[in-house]
């Protein structure tokens, strides 16, 4: 059993300086006493078997959450477009308070509202017992957004805690409409552990697009978990870009409660040198008429490694299911690892059900072939990487967005 001490000695400073209420308190009290009973997640645990951070967080003995005294996002790193800004620095929210028509953005205090039961999942045992920050976002009923909403995660070269936890929630009323982008950006280069957890409730007719950019990560250890809950006719895009991530799980449920809702998810995984990429992704068909699409591809250079396990869950009574779900990765280095577990779990007979997974290098004729019209083999080579992975973005529905990622994906190229 691992030696907690410095942790334990970091929560009770924690929890004797937190002001919440008693129903709040005993609740942290209770997952940071599930937290210790189970400690760090270990490679004999099924769920984490494959995982990166089962090494990685043996790092982390002390948890220090040290606030910096930074209180500012760089004008240089702001998006140019009109946007509503919910801005973290350094783990800390910096956030006025937005009360527009229809839309509510505020600093969320309500921690109670999450994960209330014992969870299995150590690192939501931690984030429930430490999360100090985080958002609330909410929809009223027929309110569509035209302007997106732009969640700036900005480390800068001056924090120095080693443990940053956040809670958040986004809540649609029924027959509204937003866009989410959410940006992670590093300045700074110590060994640090993040856990998120952001919870999704999408009542009926409601849609919602979100997409994630996490690039560059030099040190840290990141822990994302999204739980998101669709109504009747309610729609979820998700897409992930994640580029270059020291050591990093995205962690998703998705439950699909009401009739004809569509939860269609999409990623990408753009690793080099030694980092770390996994996505544990289930989606939960709990209704007839439920729709769900997971669409998955990798390119790894030098010893980079890549997880994906995808698991499609059909209930007894989600007749009429259509659940799709596909990995494919490029392997541009003898060295790199890939693994893929993707998974049925099938209790209804009327349903439309498949996944598939592949691995392999560049298709060598393709190379030849376009070698033969003049094209370096290089340039030839980044073509296929573009075109491979440039079938993910076209999955965004929203050009702004979409444009966002190619230009991402050709400056990787460019600094290749």
């Amino acid at each position: 059993m691992e030696n907690y001490n410095e942790i334990k000695i970091n929560f009770e400073k924690f929890i004797n300086t937190f002001k919440t209420d008693d129903n709040d308190l005993e609740f942290r009290k209770k997952s940071f006493a599930n937290f210790i009973s189970k400690g760090f997640p270990i490679s004999r645990d099924e769920n984490w078997k494959y995982s990166p951070l089962v090494q990685d967080l043996k790092k982390f003995s002390h948890l220090n959450n040290k606030k910096t005294g930074i209180n500012a996002l760089p004008n240089a790193l702001k998006e140019n477009f009109d946007h509503y800004s919910i801005i973290f620095v350094d783990g800390v929210l910096i956030l006025t308070d937005i009360n527009d028509t229809g839309l509510v953005i505020k600093k969320n205090n309500s921690f109670l509202k999450s994960v209330k039961k014992a969870g299995e999942n150590p690192i939501l045992n931690l984030n429930n017992a430490f999360a100090d920050q985080g958002y609330l976002i909410e929809l009223s009923s027929n309110t569509i957004l035209t302007r997106p909403i732009v969640i700036y995660n900005y480390f800068s070269k001056n924090f120095l805690s080693s443990f940053c936890s956040s809670k958040n929630f986004i809540l649609l009323n029924e027959k509204s409409n937003v866009v989410v982008y959410e940006k992670t950006i590093y300045d700074s280069s110590i060994e640090y552990l993040i856990t998120s957890n952001t919870e999704i409730f999408l009542a009926k007719g409601s849609k919602l697009k979100k997409y994630d950019l996490n690039c560059n990560n030099k040190h840290s250890t990141i822990f994302n978990f999204v739980k998101a809950n669709l109504d009747e006719n309610s729609e979820l895009e998700y897409f992930t870009f994640s580029e270059n991530i020291n050591s990093c799980r995205d962690e998703s449920i998705i439950n699909l409660n009401g009739k004809n809702c569509f939860a269609n998810v999409n990623a990408i995984q753009l690793l080099r040198n030694n980092c770390n990429h996994e996505i544990k992704l289930q989606i939960n068909h709990n209704e007839e008429h439920t729709k769900s699409s997971q669409f998955v591809k990798s390119a790894l250079y030098d010893s980079a490694n890549a997880i994906f396990q995808g698991k499609i869950f059909v209930d007894s009574k989600a007749q009429k299911t259509d659940g799709y779900q596909l990995s494919r990765a490029l392997l541009l280095s003898d060295n790199v690892k890939f693994f893929s577990k993707p998974e049925l779990e099938i209790y209804a007979d009327d349903v439309k059900c498949s996944h598939g997974s592949s691995s392999g290098s560049v298709d060598e004729e393709s190379i030849f072939y376009l070698r033969s019209r003049g094209i370096s083999k290089e340039d030839a080579k980044m073509m296929m990487i573009n075109g491979f992975l440039g079938e993910v973005i076209e999955k965004i529905t929203e050009d702004k967005f979409k444009n966002i990622f190619f230009n991402k994906l050709d400056h990787y190229s460019n600094h290749d």
